[in-house]
């Protein structure tokens, strides 16, 4: 059992460090991967609003703020086969993506771990870690979170009342794990919390990553339209400021 003193606990670390701990990251992603695995079994790699809503839910049982976020994602397209020739993958032009950003400027995104199962990409390119991106100052650049702006959640009704069958089996889901489980045992792997977890888990071999670092030494361009986007927020930064 997870005791509630224990959880107390995680939330005022996060307060104090204005950063979810790595517990709290770990318990929300193992429990809506279970049930969006179950609940959306021929498409959950699809389900990426259906995912940051899910995490937003949690998060806000834990008392912290999230805002969903659509807009274009483009992260490196490797494999484990050095004859395919490695590339850009991800979600831009007419294609979008959701994530979620957190009130400690993180950057949540579960569904990304599912790329390679997409049906519009490669089935044979490596699976990349989920990303709980705590300093968003600092990207590498095969990876690229590029925002359109904040999610307006509406949906058709059917879909929304899908939506919330949903959600309640997630709340349910974390309810039986607080109860199951012990904190030992909350256990997802891996994480990309920033550089440093980059770096880690190169070190390790984590093959995305190994074959990520021999694209970024090829020089191969970002499509035009990320480097398009790219140039447009640096322009509305710079007016802003």
């Amino acid at each position: 059992m997870i005791k509630k003193a224990f959880l107390d606990k995680q939330v005022s670390k996060a307060r104090s460090e204005s950063k979810t701990p790595e517990f709290l990251c770990r318990l929300c992603f193992i429990v809506v991967e279970k049930v969006l695995t179950q609940h959306y079994s021929d498409s959950y790699s699809m389900r990426c609003l259906q995912s940051s809503v899910a995490l937003s839910l949690l998060l806000k049982r834990f008392g912290i703020k999230s805002q969903l976020y659509t807009g274009e994602l483009c992260v490196s397209q490797v494999f484990l086969d050095d004859r395919i020739v490695p590339n850009w993958n991800g979600f831009w032009g007419d294609d979008h993506h959701v994530w979620l950003r957190t009130e400690f400027n993180e950057i949540i995104d579960l569904t990304v771990k599912y790329l390679h199962l997409h049906p519009a990409t490669n089935s044979n390119q490596l699976q990349m870690p989920a990303i709980w991106w705590s300093d968003i100052s600092r990207w590498p650049s095969v990876i690229k979170y590029l925002p359109q702006g904040p999610v307006n959640l509406e949906l058709p009704s059917q879909e929304m009342v899908d939506l919330e069958v949903f959600q309640t089996k997630v709340i349910q889901e974390l309810e039986i794990f607080l109860e199951s489980y012990s904190v030992n045992e909350v256990v997802f792997s891996p994480i990309l919390h920033g550089p440093e977890t980059m770096n880690e888990l190169y070190k390790k071999g984590y093959p995305w990553l190994v074959k990520s670092a021999l694209l970024q030494s090829c020089r191969i361009p970002h499509p035009e339209r990320i480097v398009e986007r790219e140039r447009e927020l640096m322009e509305w930064y710079v007016k802003k400021t």
